[in-house]
């Protein structure tokens, strides 16, 4: 029997699910460094132990109506695992990592834009199991193709004076 393990988190009153291998951490949300003239889903820039990371709030980005606004301390951010990419995605709140059976996940409605991989059942709740490399595929679409990354921040030597 083939298995997987999803980090299984709220968004609004939704629960869903990436891959374990897609999330390299969990961090607390922490307010964000916000960006001039970027779609209100993109929360801004935050310092992770000196990486710059992106933050988007997939409430906004999937258009999930807002039932109370996430805020500073009770939010999460999931930091993907992402080739040359430095992203965090804004979540309600972590629950915990879960296995499950591939036999256990069923196939998303057509209507998912391919982000939705699955569907699992947990006694009465719905997990829908999402596919982070697909999402920030669909973030670059919808921002009109620019390409995400964190900027590259120089290190400037504050000492060196003109003379």
């Amino acid at each position: 029997m083939s298995e997987r393990q999803i980090v299984t988190f709220s968004i609004g009153n939704a629960n869903y699910g990436i891959d374990v291998q897609q999330a390299r951490e969990v961090v607390t949300y922490r307010k964000c460094t916000k960006i001039p003239k970027m779609p209100s889903f993109i929360e801004g820039l935050m310092n992770l132990r000196g990486q710059v990371v992106l933050v988007v709030n997939l409430k906004g980005f999937l258009d999930i109506p807002e039932n109370e606004e996430i805020e500073e301390g009770n939010g999460k951010i999931i930091i993907i695992d992402a080739p040359d990419l430095h992203i965090g995605f804004l979540v309600g709140e972590v629950y915990s990592v879960t296995r499950i059976s591939h036999s256990d996940v069923e196939a998303p409605p057509t209507s998912s834009q391919k982000i939705i991989t699955g569907i699992f059942k947990k006694g009465e709740d719905l997990i829908m199991i999402m596919d982070a490399l697909k999402v920030i595929e669909a973030l670059r679409e919808n921002i009109g193709g620019t390409p995400i990354s964190a900027p590259q921040i120089e290190e400037v030597d504050f000492h060196k004076r003109k003379k």
